[in-house]
């Protein structure tokens, strides 16, 4: 796990596109064309930050200079702001189920992140967290999707995940871990071993 601090991120930031930048605004607008792209991703956060990033360049690698923002966006923003390296492939379940949902809502909604990376000591914190939790790891991501309950992720998740899917009240677990299910918000996700 490769933990970065944010002037890191920011000295790598050189071709990435933030609000108010033009190729925001295109990759944006490229997002709003393409609901269906597998490739790329509209997060927000609940202070109202937000990042449009497409993260595989046309041969389908993974662009690491977007994976970098994606993991800045994705960090621990109740734990001095720490982060990591998140996986990969968990950009792919997400922007396979923001695809999914755009399909049936006709035209791409942004996902909003609850919770990526968890620092250990913020895991530790919270009541009902598992010990050994994915987002420590930077595996996992709680989100929301405005106008549709979190059965609603999560019954989109189950098409394309192999990993974790957890039904909450308020949100959707979703972690590129293991296959398993869980539900309700007193019943913590079974405790894997990384």
């Amino acid at each position: 796990m490769r933990r970065f601090a944010r002037r890191t991120v920011l000295g790598g930031l050189l071709a990435g596109a933030w609000p108010g930048d033009a190729a925001y605004a295109d990759a944006l607008a490229s997002l709003r064309d393409r609901p269906n792209g597998r490739d790329r991703l509209w997060l927000r956060r609940a202070d109202g930050s937000e990042i449009v990033s497409r993260f595989r360049d046309p041969s389908g690698a993974y662009d690491r200079a977007q994976i970098l923002l994606l993991s800045w966006f994705m960090r621990d923003i109740r734990d001095d702001e720490r982060a990591v390296w998140m996986e990969p492939r968990l950009f792919d379940l997400l922007a396979s189920v923001q695809s999914s949902m755009a399909a049936v809502h006709g035209a791409p909604l942004p996902l909003l992140v609850t919770s990526g990376y968890r620092t250990p000591a913020h895991n530790a914190a919270l009541e009902n967290a598992a010990r050994q939790s994915m987002h420590v790891y930077g595996y996992a991501a709680d989100v929301q999707v405005k106008g549709y309950a979190p059965s609603a992720v999560a019954l989109a998740a189950s098409f394309v995940s192999d990993g974790g899917i957890g039904l909450y009240d308020s949100f959707t677990h979703l972690d590129v871990w293991t296959r398993r299910s869980w539900g309700g918000e007193a019943r913590k996700p079974p405790e894997p071993s990384p």
